[in-house]
């Protein structure tokens, strides 16, 4: 074998070896983010263990109130809104991860649209957003300010206006 092929040779060999530590590289990359944000979806999925204990058995009665007669909440049914939206942003935080991981194809402002109006298509709920956010730290993360954009830009009324549009269309 003559000494230019086997410099040839031996630049191959070290190109595939440099490609095949750089895939490597990839992959142990790729599994380490997808093991993050595993572990980021258990943390909260054991948040949201210890947030339903705290709500009660009539808790729908307890969520009607709050977007009928707020005013009129006492301190137990108060515990038991910011257990369940603690848990909603709790989810949607794990979501958000999943989504800036890749791990999930969504865009956040589509999740947040499909969710708004759901959950922080109320007053109540909104008040709760900005009084939770704004004494765990002085600036809102950018999930929760879209988050709340969106609710605000949706006119249906939340969980009111959807009740009351089943109620019409059963009629």
């Amino acid at each position: 074998m003559s000494g230019n092929a086997r410099s040839w040779i031996e630049i191959g060999s070290v190109l595939v070896l440099v490609g095949g530590l750089v895939l490597v590289a990839a992959q142990i990359r790729q599994s380490t983010e997808i093991t993050r944000v595993q572990l980021d979806t258990s943390v909260q999925q054991n948040w949201r263990t210890v947030d339903g204990t705290r709500q009660g058995e009539e808790f729908a009665k307890v969520l009607a109130k709050s977007i009928e007669n707020p005013q009129d909440l006492t301190l137990a049914e108060f515990f038991e809104l910011d257990a369940y939206y603690q848990g909603v942003l709790d989810q949607l935080e794990a979501v958000a991860k999943h989504v800036e991981s890749g791990y999930r194809e969504e865009s956040l402002e589509n999740i947040f649209s499909n969710n708004a109006e759901i959950y922080f298509g109320n007053a109540f709920a909104k008040a709760w957003v900005v009084r939770h956010y704004s004494k765990q730290n002085d600036q809102f993360e950018d999930w929760v300010q879209v988050l709340l954009a969106t609710a605000q830009s949706v006119d249906s009324g939340g969980f009111e206006a959807k009740y009351h549009g089943v109620l019409k269309d059963i009629k």
